[in-house]
């Protein structure tokens, strides 16, 4: 498929010398382009575009730790999300069966059943009857996987909370005002 200079391929920043937005705005620059977002931040204090794009950089690396934290366990990304929310669940107390999990990953039966099939046969999990319902079977995580996982993510969320608490009260309530306005606007997108 050819180039189109009206197209912007943020994800990969392989970006044009000429860059045309699509609905026909002038031409923009190369040092606003290369910032992801097509506005002038131009001031000393961060503005709402540093803002965006810190928050993108954020994300990227997050996305990397994942990668790197899938690949020393040796799993995918459901595999992990599934192994995360099993170890907030045990800390909590809660039982969870198989359509528990599915429900909180938003997978279906079949794929949830061949996700504990898997998590099972590499030894992260095992069923145990219900202690509360002996026709139900339980999704136990295995110590040495809830360790694991912990161990893997704790230093992570230690940093994350000495950053969060470094903050004055007024900065977190506009961090938090910020981040639950970015939330409700993905959430009001189609």
């Amino acid at each position: 498929m050819p180039e189109d200079p009206t197209t912007l391929d943020i994800q990969d920043q392989q970006f044009t010398d000429e860059v045309r937005l699509s609905i026909g705005s002038p031409q923009v620059t190369r040092d606003q382009v290369s910032s992801g977002y097509w506005y002038d931040s131009g001031t000393a204090h961060p503005s709402a575009i540093d803002l965006l794009n810190l928050l993108r950089e954020y994300r990227d690396a997050e996305r990397e730790m994942r990668h790197r934290t899938q690949d020393s366990m040796r799993m995918g990304e459901t595999d992990l999300v599934a192994l995360r929310f099993l170890v907030k669940e045990r800390a909590a107390g809660v039982v969870v069966r198989q359509r528990d999990l599915g429900e909180a990953l938003k997978i279906s039966a079949p794929a949830v059943t061949a996700l504990v099939d898997r998590l099972v046969r590499d030894g992260y999990i095992q069923r145990v009857p219900h202690p509360d319902d002996r026709r139900s079977v339980a999704i136990e995580i295995l110590a040495e996987t809830d360790r694991e996982i912990r161990e893997t993510l704790s230093r992570m969320h230690t940093t994350m909370l000495e950053a969060a608490e470094s903050l004055t009260d007024v900065e977190r309530a506009g961090a938090a005002k910020f981040l639950q306005g970015l939330i409700q606007s993905v959430r009001e997108s189609h």
